[in-house]
C-alpha cells in the first residue's frame, strides 16, 4: 500500500481508486486495483503542486489551507485547481489507470 505517501497524509479514509472512479464517473471496478500504480501514474502526469492540490481538495481541506500549502491564493488558486482537475481528466491518464486492469486480464489469458 502507500504507507508513507502524501496521499495517506491527506486522505486516510479515501483510496485513489475511489477518487478516480468518482472523477471519471465510472465504477471502481473499471479502475486498476494497485494503489501504488495509480499513485505513480498521477505523480508522473501532474506537477507536485497540482497533485498536492488535488489530494488536499479531495480530503476536504479549506481553500485557505490549500492555498497556504501550495503558495497560491484567490483567483490564481482557483485557476490552478481547475487546470489540475482538467489535466487529471485527460484521456491519457484515464487510459493509463484503466489499462492497468486490462493488462492484468491479458496476462491471465496468456497463461492458459
Amino acid at each position: 500500500m502507500l504507507e508513507n505517501s502524501l496521499w495517506l497524509r491527506y486522505n486516510p479514509d479515501k483510496t485513489i481508486r475511489e477518487v478516480l472512479a468518482r472523477l471519471y464517473e465510472c465504477s471502481a471496478v473499471e479502475i486498476g486495483d494497485d494503489e501504488r500504480l495509480l499513485y505513480a501514474s498521477l505523480k508522473r502526469h501532474l506537477t507536485k503542486k497540482e497533485f498536492r492540490m488535488i489530494m488536499m481538495n479531495e480530503a476536504g481541506l479549506s481553500v485557505e489551507e490549500i492555498g497556504a500549502e501550495v503558495g497560491l491564493s484567490g483567483e490564481d488558486l482557483t485557476k490552478a485547481q481547475y487546470k489540475a482537475y482538467r489535466k487529471i481528466r485527460q484521456d491519457k491518464i484515464r487510459q493509463e489507470v484503466k489499462v492497468g486492469m486490462q493488462k492484468e486480464e491479458e496476462g491471465g489469458e496468456n497463461d492458459e
